[in-house]
């Protein structure tokens, strides 16, 4: 039997951060359109924003939070075709005038596709969405034929829950490319002039020094990407991605207010893109929370902390002992046996052939004063 003893390593990881003003408009839209279809209690701000928005921006928010998810689709779509993510906001607005026909058609295709592929991942069947999708063919190039691109919009729209007597109607708005164009334009100029033109230039030189900020943590080296965004947000991505997001080969953070503790991204090939709200803290917290970084990521998870419970009750243990008493597989006790010792809030020592595991007491009694000491600020 051949084996590969040869572990590829993750690579490392260029990290930067950038004020964008378009990435800032267009995630705004989408915690207000969170705002107006949620019934959970959202952000003062974004509720006062939503609150500002005339009858014609709610109906341009409505005609387009469907293919292109929110606003999502439109921020992706900028930040992936623009050569500078800081331009102003007449150079903003003007590079959506001049996008042309084709550029229209490949983000409306765009936004078809991406809308179809996360409902494939993450939702549940509907029956009358995957009626509507045995004539539909998602290709791109298949998707430039109107009947089929028709098709489509009207499956995206099912897949949104879209009455069915409104889906024909409402699809017919997608059929122009123009149209499309003016109603994205005055949904950016609607909220602009609602709430994020003031709040923007309000909070440019807290933008300023949060960039100037984190200029020692974007040197740093991370063991993990996930490691990375903890330090420099204090947040910690809970997601299914994380795997793709630690093998990313750049990482732009782009700082955005009213999100509170929510993380947004897009990965393009190698390159992620996280979007979440800026905190200016001292230089001194800052470290110190990264510093704990390892020993938080050790109690993330649940079969670590009966691991740590376990070794609470006991004064040491081997890993037989530690399988037995958890009923688990080996290779799982000793993964995260592993992970406790890399946080450094379990220790080890042999004798002869067993290796006996301990809590470093130390370790966990820093962490608790730390965690208290956050809880003061």
């Amino acid at each position: 039997m051949e084996r590969n003893l040869f572990v590829p390593a993750l690579p490392k990881t260029e990290l930067d951060a950038v004020r964008s003003l378009g990435v800032y408009i267009f995630t705004n839209i989408q915690l207000a359109d969170y705002d107006l279809n949620s019934s959970s209690a959202q952000n003062r701000w974004i509720r006062s924003l939503s609150d500002n928005l005339s009858d014609n921006a709610n109906n341009d928010l409505k005609l387009l939070r469907t293919v292109f998810a929110h606003g999502v689709i439109l921020r992706d779509f900028y930040i992936q075709k623009t050569a500078d993510l800081t331009m102003d906001w007449d150079a903003f607005i003007d590079w959506w005038k001049q996008l042309e026909e084709s550029d229209m058609m490949e983000l409306l295709i765009y936004g078809i596709r991406e809308t179809m592929d996360y409902y494939y991942k993450y939702l549940p069947r509907i029956p009358v969405v995957e009626e509507a999708m045995r004539e539909v063919y998602l290709d791109e190039r298949q998707l430039q034929d109107p009947d089929n691109r028709k098709k489509a919009v009207k499956a995206v729209l099912l897949s949104w829950s879209v009455p069915i007597e409104k889906v024909e109607n409402n699809a017919a708005d997608y059929d122009s490319l123009s149209d499309i164009k003016e109603s994205i334009i005055r949904l950016i100029r609607a909220f602009w002039a609602a709430g994020l033109k003031k709040q923007w230039e309000e909070k440019q030189k807290m933008l300023a020094a949060w960039v100037r900020q984190q200029e020692s943590l974007l040197s740093k080296s991370y063991r993990t990407n996930g490691e990375a965004i903890f330090a420099i947000t204090g947040l910690y991505p809970d997601t299914a991605e994380l795997e793709n997001i630690n093998r990313a080969e750049m990482i732009t953070f782009v700082p955005v207010c009213n999100m509170e503790r929510l993380l947004s991204f897009i990965q393009f090939d190698k390159h992620v893109y996280l979007m979440f709200d800026p905190q200016i803290e001292t230089a001194g917290n800052k470290e110190k929370l990264a510093d704990y970084y390892t020993a938080f990521e050790g109690l993330g998870d649940r079969t670590r902390l009966q691991i740590i419970d376990l070794l609470a009750e006991n004064k040491e243990m081997f890993a037989q002992q530690i399988i037995q008493q958890l009923n688990l597989k080996q290779s799982t006790v000793s993964r995260h046996l592993n992970q406790l010792l890399q946080s450094g809030l379990v220790m080890v020592h042999q004798e002869g052939n067993t290796k006996y595991f301990s809590l470093n007491r130390d370790e966990l009694k820093k962490v608790a004063e730390s965690l208290h000491s956050f809880s003061n600020m």
